[in-house]
This record gives structure tokens, sequence and C-alpha cells, in this order.
């Protein structure tokens, strides 16, 4: 039988075990911010020109919004993979292979010549996206030792939002002056860039001998992802072309239902049996490790949803250029890159418990003055998208240091990249139903009463995520119970 607890196989010292070198985390900072600046700078660009890119190709903006969803399912569905990979061969592996193909995909991607090539390209670099994000979360996470995780995610995602503000700020209008071709052309150098710092630079993590991956555990479960995802996505589709009637009578998206339930169910056998199971499936008995991430992923159903909503808002309500409606948007992620690093020295003052509140009532007011804006055509409508866009970015940064350090301090160290993973997989779920509801809810419409619906649907998830934070249990509060109840039974037992 293979030996699922066996230790490192390469002679690699831990930098939570040799001493924390703070001059190597801020090295570290910085290959890791020019590592995601692509993804998150062409996401937020993508979004914002969606119609322009859309026309420039002779195509139409819902299916051009396959650009979005596809790189979400593709990050969706391999991310837990490729966490795994990551705790098997090393992070810096995964993380340097994930660098190489996102520089060739984003060239492709400046290359495309219709939408289907575009949506193709952009689903290939979600791939090795998805190589990159979980593994340089490790990456951090063991520079920055057991007792800085939430810390570690903080600056992970200060590199994840700061970054691409600026890429954001200098290329969204740059859009209205050359075009979203050469945009493209010039992230993959700064891929291309991170990959040649990262391969000096960054040092290789401890790897896990005489484990191999769970082949079974990994196809069952991206089969049932997937499936869930692509339903979702069909029935999107349907209700925004043909109405909810037609919809409910769609056989293939009834059929994509029973295999997702079919994959979930086979991942679920495979693993009991598996001596090395992709995912430990006690891990889903402990409260903490499954309510953070589900709390994630109600606030991203509402964070992404808003934002793919708001550029339509801008545009049909208000009449803005794409190259304003990216500058307009920029306080989103800057407020989510200044308030991660905050949101990651919470928990070693409150735990993290209340970051993860404070993140999910961010997000539901947030939701309301999206919601109030919907009326207005006036500076006033605009202060109260600003207001949302500023409480969107705060309640990502302050509550998902926290989701991520309690997600992983609740699984064993070996499995920091699956738990990763795991987390970022529940994000994407939330992210896709979050776009492909509220796409459908205002569809074309420039009706303010569609638009108001629309927010109004998020601020209720939003409010949901709240309830599940509530739900949370606070590791201090259960800690300190348990010294005072070890206490009181020591003083009750009789002397001698």
């Amino acid at each position: 039988m293979r030996n699922r607890t066996a230790l490192p196989a390469v002679a690699v010292a831990s930098p939570a075990e040799a001493g924390i070198d703070i001059g190597y985390q801020r090295t570290l900072l910085g290959v890791v911010m020019l590592a995601v600046m692509a993804f998150g700078s062409l996401m937020t660009i993508v979004t914002v020109a969606l119609g322009k890119i859309a026309e420039d190709l002779d195509s139409d903006r819902a299916t051009l919004t396959w650009v979005i969803t596809g790189l979400m399912l593709a990050m969706a569905v391999s991310t837990p993979l490729t966490g795994k990979l990551g705790d098997l061969y090393g992070h810096r592996k995964i993380f340097l292979i994930g660098l190489v193909g996102g520089a060739l995909a984003t060239v492709a991607c400046g290359l495309a010549w219709n939408a289907l090539s575009l949506i193709v390209f952009r689903v290939i670099f979600g791939m090795f996206g998805a190589c990159v994000n979980p593994n340089a979360l490790a990456l951090m996470m063991n520079a920055y030792g057991a007792g800085g995780r939430a810390k570690a995610v903080g600056w992970f995602q200060f590199a994840m939002t700061g970054a691409p503000t600026i890429g954001l700020v200098v290329g969204g209008p740059m859009i209205d002056i050359v075009g979203w071709r050469p945009i493209f052309i010039s992230f993959a150098g700064v891929t291309g860039l991170a990959f040649v710092a990262g391969y000096f630079l960054v040092r290789a993590t401890p790897t896990q001998s005489n484990v191999k991956l769970d082949y079974p555990g990994a196809a069952t479960l991206a089969l049932g992802v997937l499936s869930g995802l692509l339903a979702i996505t069909r029935f999107a589709t349907r209700i925004t072309s043909l109405g909810g009637a037609a919809a409910a009578r769609d056989l293939v998206a009834w059929g994509l239902v029973v295999l997702a339930a079919a994959g979930i169910f086979a991942f679920v056998k495979v693993e009991e049996r598996s001596p090395a199971p992709m995912l430990k499936l006690n891990y889903f008995k402990r409260r903490n490790f499954v309510l953070p991430m589900v709390t994630s992923a109600l606030i991203q159903f509402a964070y992404m949803g808003g934002f793919v909503v708001t550029p339509a808002l801008l545009t049909k309500r208000y009449g803005w250029t794409v190259g304003g409606i990216a500058l307009l948007m920029a306080p989103r992620p800057a407020a989510f890159s200044i308030a991660s690093p905050f949101g990651g020295h919470l928990p070693s003052r409150f735990g993290e418990k209340i970051p993860i509140m404070m993140g999910a009532a961010c997000m539901a007011m947030s939701m309301i003055a999206f919601t109030s804006s919907t009326p207005l055509t006036s500076t006033v409508g605009i202060g109260l998208i600003v207001v949302g866009l500023i409480l969107s970015g705060l309640a990502a940064g302050l509550s998902q240091p926290s989701v991520s350090a309690m997600v992983v301090s609740n699984v064993d160290p070996a499995d920091m990249g699956i738990a990763n993973g795991m987390a970022q997989q529940l994000m994407f779920i939330g992210t896709v139903c979050g776009i492909q509801t509220m796409n459908v809810l205002v569809g074309e419409s420039s009706d303010a009463g569609r638009f108001f619906t629309t927010f109004l649907v998020g601020t209720v998830v939003a409010f949901a995520a709240l309830a599940t934070a509530a739900s949370i249990i606070d590791p201090r509060r259960a800690h300190a119970a348990t010294a005072t109840n070890l206490k009181r039974a020591s003083q009750a037992q009789p002397a001698g």
C-alpha cells in the first residue's frame, strides 16, 4: 500500500522551518505580482471592452461573454488538480509551467481571428492560470510560515489586485487608442518576465514522495464540476434567448444536471476507496473547512455578478465609453488591494470569523448601493456606483485572507495545495453562477427596473453570505472554552 504521509523526497528546507526570511518574502511578492498581472488586468479590461471586442470580431456581446465564462470554467475545473500537482511535484515547478503556458496563450488571444478562437485561447489561458494561482498562494504561505498564513494571503491578494490596477489604469484608456490586441501582446511580455524572475528567484517547496496522483478522483471531480457549471450556463442561455418555460424543458440542460450528480457521486465513491485520495472526505465534516468556502463563493457571486453588470449599467444608462468605464471601475481593485494586507493582519487580533463577517457585510452594503443607483442617471447615481465598487473591493480584501487561512488550518500540512485549490474552485463556481445569473436577469435591456431586480438578487445572496459567516465557529472562543472546561475538570478532581 502506498504511504500517504511520506515526507518530502527533495532536500529542500521549508522557510517556515528554517526561519522566516523577510527579504525572500518581498522578492517572492514581486514575482507573484508580475505573474498575476496579466490574469487580473485582462479579466477587468476584457469585461469592460466586451462590446468593442465583439464588434471587431463580428460577433455579439452575449457570445463573447464566453471569453469570461469559459476562462472561469477552465479554472474552476482545473484548480484543485493543479493544486494537488503542486503538493506532489512542487509548487514552484507547476507555478513556472503555468507562466510559460499563460504567456503563449495570451499571445494567441491577441492574434485571435474570430470569436471562437478567442474563447478557445482564453480557456487554455484559464487552464494555465489554474497552475499559477493556487501554487503561488502555497509558495507565499510556505514563505510566511504557519503563523503568518493570513498575512500571506493578504499580500497575495495585494499582488492579485494591486498590479492589475496599474494595468487597468494604463490599459483601459489604451483600448480606445490602439485597440485590444496590443494589450494582450503587452501582457504576454509581462508574464514572460515573471517566468524569468521566478525561474531564478523562487525557491522550491517540499514535495510528497511515494504518492501518485489520484487520476480517477481528479477525473470524476472535474466531470461533476464542469457538467454542473455547463448546466447553469445552458439554463442561463436558454432563459435569455427563449424564456424560462423553454429552458425548463431543455433536455440537454437536464442531462448535464444528471451528469454532474453522477460525477460528484462517483468522486465520493472513488475517494472513499483510494489509498491516496485527491482530497480527504473527512475534511467536509469540519464546519470551519466548509463554511468559509461557502461564504467566499456567495461573496464572489455578488462580487463578479455585480462587476459584469456595472459596465452595462454605465453604458446603457449613463452613455459612458470603454475608457471612461475602465477608469471608473479602478476603485474596486484598488480598494481590494489596499484592504487585503489589512485583512491579513486582522486574524492575529480578532480571529478569522470577524473579518469574514465584515467582508460579507461590506458586500451586502455594496449591493444596496448598486441597487439604489439604478433609477438614476445623475452624479448621485455615479457616486453610489463608486461607493458600491469600493465596498465590493473591501469585502473581498477583508474576508479572503481569513477564508484561505481557516481552510488551510483545517487540513493536513501536506494538503495545502489541494485545500487552496478547493477554496478557489468554490470561488470560481460562485463567480460563474453570479455572472450567468445576473447577466440573464439584466439581459440586453436598458430599463432601470431590470437593473434594480438584478442587483437586488445580488443583495439577497450577499446577506446569505453574512448568515453563513455567522455560523462559523470562532476558533479563539472554542479554544478558550476548551481550556476553561479542562481547568474546571482539573479543579474538580480530588487531590492525591
